[in-house]
């Protein structure tokens, strides 16, 4: 096949994969490889000559975790960005770059209404699995010449707008990691505050509690003994 892997995944965990090794186990270091890379606005892929013919490849999708109707962010919500990764190693020597752009658009836009259930946003690795990665191996076969024209078509722009967005929700959630930094920076300087005041009545009832002092010393060091005295014989 010209895709030799291929996988779903959200947050870094891989929901579903299809594909097959070759005899030399260059598909899977590529694809290890590829899965490692941190996720950016859009297009990632491997540089190395290493294991050609195969390389690997992959798009990512920045979505406002928890958005209002209108698909706007809740003012006083969670501003969590969920990251959707669609990767695939491909046959440099049978295919394309862009045909395996192509192939991960489609399987992008075949991910649409899944990515709302409840084991695509929350399930732990291979939640997916079962359901989807038969759909995930059919389109890695069908991936023909033809098919990889007819998806080159369509999806240079459909991958420009969602960079777009991306961006946007990059920036966005940048903005508010800010407006955090100055609400904890206001936060440590009433904590200080207080901790001045905890420390200057803490004082005072020390002073006050002084004249029960050996009374007090005594009572402590007896709870001490009982709880430091180690066992000697319920751990052997």
């Amino acid at each position: 096949m010209t895709i030799a892997w291929s996988s779903v995944a959200r947050d870094g965990t891989i929901l579903a994969e299809a594909g097959s090794d070759d005899s030399k186990g260059r598909v899977v270091r590529t694809a290890q490889r590829i899965s490692r890379m941190s996720p950016t606005a859009g297009w990632e892929k491997t540089h190395s000559f290493k294991d050609a013919p195969f390389k690997g490849i992959k798009f990512h999708l920045h979505e406002v975790a928890n958005p209002d109707a209108d698909g706007f962010q809740q003012p006083d919500g969670d501003d969590k960005i969920m990251i959707w990764t669609f990767s695939c190693v491909y046959d440099s020597k049978q295919t394309t770059e862009q045909a395996a752009k192509a192939f991960l658009t489609k399987i992008l836009y075949v991910t649409e209404a899944l990515r709302g259930m409840p084991w695509w946003r929350e399930g732990d690795t291979l939640s997916a699995q079962v359901s989807f990665a038969p759909t995930l191996q059919q389109q890695m076969e069908s991936a023909d010449r033809t098919g990889q024209m007819s998806m080159m078509n369509q999806h240079v722009q459909e991958t420009k707008e969602i960079m777009a967005s991306n961006i946007e929700n990059i920036l966005d959630r940048g903005a508010r990691i800010e407006d955090l930094e100055e609400e904890s920076q206001q936060l440590n300087m009433m904590s200080r505050v207080f901790k001045k005041k905890a420390k200057q009545l803490k004082k005072a009832k020390m002073m006050q509690n002084a004249k029960h002092g050996a009374l007090v010393g005594t009572a402590v060091t007896g709870v001490v003994g009982v709880i430091v005295i180690p066992p000697l014989i319920a751990l052997l």
